[in-house]
């Protein structure tokens, strides 16, 4: 249960998201869109909203798993499409990141976990684009607010898309609409995980639960509280506090992608003035 300051109206968000949705795809002259189902709950949100925004035959949904992927994954993402009414893709992604890998000398057993994880998701963003451009769709993007403020996404992978449905709504926001949607309660229940390695879970790695998260982020983004008032308020403890204020800090790049000393040859004699 959403705490009140938290509380959404979903029949509205359902209907202002499922306008942006058209809006891109009939802007773009696209003729539909595809997501990645991973099997958590922000994909299965997506998809839940294109579906209704665009009908089924132009919703296409691609399951990319690796040999480290939980079976789990596998059995939520395909009841989530089971009950959209979508057909389920699936493009196993193992010998892709094996093949990045030994470009540099690592093996996939070898490999750093995170790195491997980045070239994981970044592989699977790629092989979207590509089946986006022949089949002249749409990438949408899963992400949503808490991810992107904290910046708990890889940087032109999944935090890559043409649009961004849930990227106004909370995690904790998006798991109650989830529910909203009927989706199975398998994706409601199930504990955000990225699945990039064995045992991977969003709040085991970030060492804070996302109903933390998310009232920190609030008190600071909608409300406006400075960080000092932001623990008397909400009863957060203040190294939680902080601990969210530096991942938005360290994020930033991620959410700035564009770094150049100016972006116009006339704004040139402007950088020393």
């Amino acid at each position: 249960m959403l705490p009140p300051h938290l509380r959404v109206d979903f029949k509205l968000a359902e209907e202002v998201i499922s306008e942006f949705i058209r809006d891109s795809v009939e802007s773009a002259g696209a003729d539909g869109v595809v997501i990645g189902l991973s099997g958590g709950g922000d994909s299965a949100v997506t998809a839940a909203l294109a579906t209704k925004a665009l009908g089924i035959s132009r919703v296409k949904v691609i399951f990319m798993p690796d040999t480290e992927s939980s079976k789990l994954s596998e059995l939520v993402a395909n009841k989530v499409a089971d009950r959209l009414g979508l057909q389920l893709s699936t493009l196993e992604i193992t010998d892709v990141v094996k093949c990045y890998l030994e470009k540099v000398g690592l093996s996939y057993t070898n490999a750093p976990k995170v790195a491997k994880g980045n070239v994981k998701v970044r592989s699977r963003m790629t092989l979207l684009y590509l089946i986006a451009n022949l089949e002249n769709r749409l990438v949408l993007g899963t992400s949503d607010r808490s991810e992107w403020l904290i910046g708990y996404f890889t940087k032109w992978g999944d935090g890559a898309a043409d649009a961004y449905p849930i990227i106004g709504l909370y995690k904790t926001q998006v798991r109650e609409f989830a529910k909203y949607l009927g989706l199975p309660p398998e994706v409601i229940s199930r504990p955000p995980t990225p699945d990039l390695w064995p045992g991977h879970t969003a709040e085991g790695e970030l060492g804070i639960t996302y109903d933390l998260i998310d009232e920190v982020l609030y008190r600071l983004f909608d409300e406006g509280l400075p960080p000092e008032k932001i623990s008397r308020v909400s009863g957060v403890p203040t190294q939680v506090v902080a601990k969210v204020l530096e991942l938005h800090r360290r994020s930033e790049h991620k959410r700035s992608p564009l770094k150049a000393p100016f972006t116009s040859f006339k704004d040139l004699e402007k950088v020393r003035r």
